[in-house]
C-alpha cells in the first residue's frame, strides 16, 4: 500500500469538536469489536480470508488492523440492513449465508480446499471468478454470484471507512456537524482540516475539468 499523503495526522485529535453522541459511538467500536454472534466459526474465518484479499492490510500490526467481520456480523444479527432487495436476491442474511458457502463451494470445485486454505492466487482466481458470475457451485444456481460479490464489497469498504484509522489515511478529521465547512469546492481545504504532504491526483483531475482544460472540455461534468 502506497504512504498516505496525511502521514502523522490523528482524527482523534479533533474528538474535542465531534457532537457527544458522536465522539461517544466512535470510541466504543475502537474499544469494544462486537462479539460474533450470526456467523458460524466456518463462515468468520472464510470472511477473515476474503476480507484480507479484498482489502489487505499488510501495512498494519495485527492489533491494528480494522476490524471488520465483526461489524458485518452485527449489522446482520441486529437487521440492521438497507431495509431493500432486488427481485433476484434473498433476504440479506440468507444471502451471506449462501454466498460464504458458495465461495468455499467454488474453491473445493477448483483446487480442493476451501477457500481460507488457499494462497493468495488461487483465492484472488476463486473471488475473480465470483465477480464475473463464473463459479462453479450449487449455491450460485439460486444466488446471482455478481450481486453477491457487489454486496460484499460494498460492506467491506463501508466497515473499513467508518473507522477512525482509515479516516487518517484519507485526511479525513471526522463529522464536522458543529463547525461546518466553509470551504466546500474540491481542493480546497478549511483551518482545521490536514494538509496533505503532496498534491493528489484525483483533486488535479476535477479542477482540470473545472475550468474546462479537461478531455471535453465539458467544463466540470464528470460522469
Amino acid at each position: 500500500m502506497k504512504p498516505s499523503p496525511y502521514a502523522g495526522f490523528d482524527p482523534l485529535d479533533e474528538a474535542r469538536n465531534w457532537e457527544d453522541r458522536t465522539r461517544e459511538v466512535v470510541f466504543h467500536r475502537l474499544q469494544h469489536a462486537p462479539e460474533i454472534r450470526f456467523f458460524t466459526e466456518r463462515e468468520v474465518a472464510t470472511l477473515d480470508a476474503i476480507v484480507d484479499r479484498i482489502l489487505p492490510q499488510e501495512d498494519r500490526e495485527p492489533e491494528a488492523r480494522v476490524p471488520i467481520t465483526p461489524f458485518i456480523d452485527q449489522v446482520l444479527f441486529e437487521d440492521d440492513t438497507d431495509g431493500f432487495r432486488k427481485a433476484d436476491m434473498p433476504w440479506e442474511q440468507d444471502a451471506w449465508k449462501w454466498g460464504l458457502a458458495g465461495i468455499d463451494e467454488t474453491s473445493r470445485a477448483r483446487f480442493g480446499a476451501d477457500f481460507g486454505a488457499l494462497d493468495a492466487e488461487r483465492q484472488n482466481e476463486v473471488l475473480s471468478a465470483v465477480q464475473k458470475g463464473q463459479a462453479e457451485g450449487e449455491v450460485w444456481q439460486r444466488l446471482p454470484a455478481g450481486k453477491f460479490f457487489g454486496k460484499l464489497v460494498q460492506q467491506v469498504i463501508s466497515m473499513y471507512y467508518a473507522h477512525p484509522a482509515a479516516w487518517a489515511e484519507i485526511g479525513w478529521p471526522g463529522p464536522a456537524s458543529k463547525r461546518g465547512y466553509m470551504r466546500t469546492a474540491y481542493g480546497r481545504i478549511d483551518p482545521w482540516q490536514p494538509r496533505p504532504a503532496h498534491e493528489l491526483p484525483s483533486v488535479a483531475l476535477v479542477q482540470a475539468n473545472e475550468d474546462g482544460s479537461g478531455a471535453g472540455g465539458s467544463g466540470g461534468a464528470l460522469h
